[in-house]
Parts: structure tokens; sequence; C-alpha cells
């Protein structure tokens, strides 16, 4: 390929950036998942197959120290205080098994975020790119599938489900969750391109699908999320926002336009049912605003009341809330660790956030107003954080493998870049301290191998459930190790 023609779809072939590797084979396990998974058992299989390489690099390189080095000091000890309060819940839980797992996986998640995060620092704002450019072709790639079937279907002029515009996902709110933290990279990737490019068209192709995705399936908490994250964004950085916003406007509003057409003209013209979503919406709300989260939020005050400083345990909502049938976590990350780890843990992980977010929003003083480049990525990390935050008040996002993957990409991209707007050198770990996050990636490694050496080959296989599985759920499965979530 010629250099004019590279420019003129707007490529720019180089060696890829130092640091950028391990940020890739996350990326390539989240492609996997949104590929080949069939379901959120795939998808699990996927996440735990990646935690251990990821915990082999813990144990035999420098990254992860070197990333929890470089965090401020109140965060470090934070997050040390949230882990050490949660293995002494692990220990005080009824099930030692489900309670291990939530622990090691959520440690494992943390140190990999670490881990990409020093890398990502060192590569500077080429590796961020590169990195954006990779979530955007696989999220591309998963969008050309659902495409493809969803083309498929009404040449077929078969029923169409839900499902179908949910491909390897279990519950398309799996996706929805995905969705809320990649699709303000997507919207940063066309801000980013070059304005005469080829790429910065498919971006805004991609970021309005995504949009029509989110109106079709009704995605009520990812929309709130997006939303708020704008307004958290424009609140913070006012004029500097304003292209990312504009940006986001223009996504959101092609989304519709594409909904309308793709969602609702187009089957009735192939004499299908059209996906009424803002008819439903408007009915769902009306009968139930909140869709039976108040009974959840109810259960886990009242757990919380009474098992205030432990918790009841990790995971261990999963065991409780069996009896309303309706979640296997409380579809709000406050409640689920205040009643799950306790309210002392809880704190500290709110401390850990605050700290970070106040770090972000720091960066912008050392920020060029000309330099919209970086204006615009500190917007869409704003953005981005804000509606995890929201998004995690009402869903799982915080729970479901592709949305934990998509939440450890995030954090590594945004400490990564504030560290690398910063004067100062890399923090590299001491000896000690690489020596204690070896250990701790040992430890959480093994409990996850304890944990779901039991049951993993049979759920990777889609063997029928236990029947102790079978006995916990009766009737529906609501995912949270496994598919079969009660126990």
């Amino acid at each position: 390929m010629s250099s004019s023609a590279r420019s003129a779809i707007g490529l720019r072939i180089t060696a890829m950036p130092s640091g950028t590797g391990q940020a890739l084979i996350v990326i390539a396990a989240m492609a996997a998942s949104f590929m080949w998974a069939s379901g959120h058992d795939d998808q699990r299989c996927i996440e735990l197959g990646l935690l251990a390489v990821m915990a082999a690099f813990m144990m035999t390189r420098s990254e992860a120290a070197d990333g929890i080095a470089g965090l401020n000091p109140i965060a470090r000890a934070c997050l040390a205080g949230f882990f050490a309060l949660g293995a002494v819940s692990v220990l005080n839980a009824d099930s030692l098994t489900h309670a291990l797992y939530e622990w090691s996986m959520l440690l494992l998640l943390l140190l990999t975020a670490a881990s990409l995060a020093a890398g990502l620092s060192r590569a500077g704002n080429s590796g961020l790119l590169l990195v954006l450019q990779c979530v955007g072709a696989i999220s591309a790639l998963y969008s050309l599938r659902v495409l493809l079937v969803y083309a498929a279907t009404l040449a077929n002029t078969n029923h169409l489900d839900m499902l179908d515009l949910a491909i390897g996902f279990s519950n398309i709110r799996f996706l929805n969750h995905t969705q809320t933290v990649l699709l303000p990279f997507i919207v940063l990737l066309y801000l980013q391109a070059p304005k005469s490019s080829v790429l910065r068209r498919v971006w805004i192709a991609l970021a309005a699908f995504w949009w029509a995705l989110l109106f079709v399936s009704e995605a009520r908490s990812s929309i709130l999320a997006l939303g708020a994250g704008c307004a958290v964004a424009f609140a913070i950085r006012r004029f500097q926002a304003s292209s990312f916003l504009k940006a986001m406007a223009l996504a959101a509003l092609a989304g519709g336009i594409v909904y309308l057409l793709g969602f609702i003209l187009l089957p009735m013209l192939v004499g299908l049912r059209p996906f009424d979503a803002a008819a439903n919406v408007l009915q769902r709300t009306a009968a139930d605003p909140t869709s039976g989260r108040t009974l959840l939020w109810h259960l886990a005050c009242q757990l919380m009341a009474a098992h205030p400083w432990l918790g009841i345990g990790p995971q261990h909502f999963a065991h409780y809330g069996a009896t309303l049938g309706i979640g296997a976590h409380p579809h709000n990350f406050i409640m689920q660790i205040g009643v799950e780890w306790g309210i002392p843990a809880l704190s500290c992980l709110l401390g850990a956030i605050g700290i970070g977010v106040r770090g972000l929003v720091r960066t912008g003083a050392h920020i060029a107003e000309s330099d919209s480049s970086n204006q615009q990525i500190l917007v869409a990390l704003l953005a981005t954080g804000a509606a995890i935050v929201v998004d995690g008040l009402f869903s799982g996002v915080l729970v479901m493998p592709q949305s934990q993957l998509a939440i450890v990409l995030y954090l590594a991209c945004a400490v990564g870049w504030v560290k690398s707007r910063q004067a100062t050198l890399a923090q590299h770990a001491t000896m000690p301290l690489r020596w204690l996050i070896a250990g701790l990636a040992f430890a959480a490694a093994a409990g996850l191998a304890i944990a779901v050496a039991p049951s993993v080959v049979g759920h990777a296989l889609h063997e029928p459930p236990t029947p102790a599985e079978l006995a916990a759920n009766p009737k529906a499965y609501w995912p949270r190790m496994w598919e079969t979530g009660y126990f």
C-alpha cells in the first residue's frame, strides 16, 4: 500500500509501542468473548484463562508491582484495607469456595489493571491510541456479526428475538454493560482520527450503531449512565468538553435514526413485528420503575444492617437473594460491596475511587487549552468513569465477565494516561513490594483454582447443571460466578 493510500484512510503503520503487549492480550480475550463465546459461562471461562496468564506475568515480571507503586499512597492504603477486610470476610463466610472465588477474581482484575497501566504509562499517547483502535476493531467485528445475523433473520422472515442482537451473551443487558464502558472510547476514536480519513467515518458509524442497540434493547441504565457521564464531563471541563459532547450527541442522534429505519421500519416492510422499544420502556417504567430492584435493595439493606462489619461474605448475596428469584446480585455495586464485604471495606473502596477521580480531574490543569487531543482524552475518561459508576448503581456492570474486562481496560488507560502526563520519572517497585505483589498474585491464582476446579470443566463443556445447581436454580438462571448463580 502506498504512503498516499495509507494517508487517505488514516492508517499509520508504526512499530508497536513498548508496554502495550499485556493490554493487547486482554483485548484478545475480549475479542474471543465477542466472536466465539456462546453465553455467560463461556465468557467466564475465557476470563479465567486470561487471569491465569496474567497471574503468571505478575509472578515473574514487575509491571503489576510498578503499577501499584505509582498509585497515590492513600489510595494504596485504601485498596490494601479493602482486600484485607475482604479476606477476613472470606474466612467468615458460609461458603468458603464462593467467597474465595470472588475475592481472588477481583484481586487479579485489579492487579491486571495495574500491570497494564504501568505499561501504558511508558507507551504514552501512541500506546493508548493503539489500544483504543484495537478495542474499536473488535467492537466493529462484533457489530458486523450482529448485523449479518440480523440481516439473515430478516431475509428469512423469521421471528426476531432480542438475543439475536446480543450474540454470545446470555442476556442483552450483559452486552449493554460492556457498551457503557466502550462506547465513549469509540467516540474518542472518531475525534482522534484525521478529519479526512475513512476511519473517522467508520468510528462514527460504529458509535451510531451501538447507540441504536442501546435504544432497541431498552437499556435504560446504560443510556442514563452515558448521559450522566457527559453531564459530569461538562460540569468539570466546560468548554474543553464541547467537541466530545458534540460527537456523542451526533452519534446518539444518528443511532436514533438507525433504530427507526433498521428496527422499526425495515421489519414492518418484510411483514415482521417491529422492535417498539419506546412503548415498551414506557409500559415497563409505569408498571415498575425499578424493574424489581427495590426488592433487591431492600434485602441488601436488611443484610447490611444485620452484618455491618464484615458483611455476609463475597458473592453471598447470590445465596440470600435466591429467596427473591430475581437476581444473584443487588444491581448496585455500593450495596453489593457493603452487604458482602462489609461497610468498612466499602469505605476503603470508595476512598480509593475518590482519590483516583481527584487525580484524573487534577490532570486537566497541566493540559494546554490548545492541546485538543489530550483535552478530548481527559473528557472521554471522565465521562466513561462517571458512566461506569452510574450504571453500577442499577446494574451488574461490576459482575459480568466481559464488562469486568472492559473496566480493567478503562482503569489501565486512565491510570496509565495520567502517569504519562506527569513530569516525574516512572516509579519502580521496591524488591519487597515486588515479592508482595507476586505473592498476592500466587495466592489469588491458587484461590481461584481451588474455587473453580470442581466446576470449570463442566461449565466449559456445557454439561447439564448438577442436581445441587438445579435445586438452587429451579426456574431460571441468574448469573454470578456461573450462569447458575444461586447456591
